[in-house]
């Protein structure tokens, strides 16, 4: 269900149920809307027992979203696309208000990851089609000859220049993560206590379902279903990163968003990363990093970012995953498990 009809049937659906249940204003009932941002769909699950204020908190995340779409989007007018077309023209300019955390954040982790996070390939990113344009296979050659790294960016006083032409910040391995959190902070400060912030499969968890664990799944990168599933209760990050969301195929060879940035082409070897954390930053980058050589360094990377509960599944259909996080899963399918302690 996309936006354009949520709100008016949400409330059209809330009042109905109050009517069923009869005076019972106080009893808490589970209340959901979908949200289509960021080019997927979000969807916020919560418990409450006031249906009208719930409703107002959804208004206000609805608009909270929108205008995080108009600071941090990597291709349509945004405070990024500005910023990045100044140092484009070589220019010396002030990074904004609006992503000053979030490139602080991107180079910290571009350098605990040891590179395998790296934002700065965004231009590379477009030059794939990713950015909603065609690809262009010379302008992807050009810019591997020269890939850009966090490290180009100079940043000195608030003001930031790039030493390299073919940097531009992408910010959609961590943007997500930011976003959830920020959401998920707002409920928490609103005195939510049971709830999911879920951005097409990335999400932030809260307490409990009426007492009960939530359970999740994780999602099959070859077919519709899950690989597995737990159940949660408490406060969760868990995130996945896959070659199935933003791909296609050009000569008989999956191309996707997810940037090897040694190579300059689409990572090989894993087809999905899924990380448990309690912060959603770390998670979402996390899970990228994974993505790109998870299945040869995973220890090292689980190591240099700090994270204990990952899980990844190979393009052959093999799975690799902490010992923490397999004792957390029902795995429901019989494809070779290896731990890792």
């Amino acid at each position: 269900m996309y936006r354009a009809t949520n709100i008016r049937l949400t409330r059209i659906w809330l009042l109905l149920f109050i009517v069923g249940i009869g005076g019972c204003e106080r009893r808490q009932h589970l209340v959901e809307q979908h949200l289509l941002e960021f080019g997927t769909i979000i969807e916020i699950t919560m418990i409450s027992g006031d249906l009208t204020r719930a409703e107002r908190l959804l208004g206000e995340i609805e608009a909270r979203l929108h205008g995080y779409r108009k600071q941090w989007h990597a291709w349509e007018d945004s405070d990024l696309t500005r910023f990045n077309n100044a140092l484009q023209q070589g220019e010396t300019v002030a990074v904004p208000a609006s992503l000053v955390d979030l490139i602080r954040l991107s180079r910290e982790y571009y350098d605990s990851s040891g590179g395998f996070f790296n934002p700065a390939l965004g231009k590379l990113i477009a030059a794939y089609g990713f950015h909603g344009g065609a690809a262009d296979n010379a302008a992807v050659a050009a810019i591997r000859r020269n890939l850009p790294t966090m490290r180009d960016l100079q940043i000195d006083g608030g003001m930031a220049r790039s030493s390299n032409p073919e940097l531009q910040i992408d910010l959609g391995g961590i943007a997500k993560g930011y976003a959830v959190g920020l959401i998920a902070d707002y409920l928490d400060r609103s005195g939510v206590e049971n709830y999911i912030v879920n951005a097409g499969g990335d999400m932030r968890i809260a307490g409990n379902r009426f007492g009960r664990p939530w359970r999740i799944g994780i999602q099959n990168p070859f077919a519709p279903g899950v690989v597995a599933s737990l159940q949660l209760d408490g406060r969760h990050s868990l995130f996945t990163s896959g070659n199935y969301h933003r791909q296609y195929w050009q000569g008989g060879r999956r191309m996707h968003h997810i940037i090897d940035p040694r190579s300059g082409e689409p990572s090989r070897g894993q087809s999905s990363a899924t990380v448990l954390d309690p912060d959603p930053v770390r998670a979402d980058v996390a899970a990228t990093a994974l993505m790109i050589d998870g299945m040869r360094k995973p220890r090292d990377l689980a190591l240099s970012l700090g994270i204990d509960d990952f899980l990844i599944i190979s393009d052959s259909r093999a799975m690799l995953a902490s010992a923490s996080f397999a004792d957390k899963l029902d795995i429901k399918v019989s494809w070779p498990l290896e731990i890792i302690n």
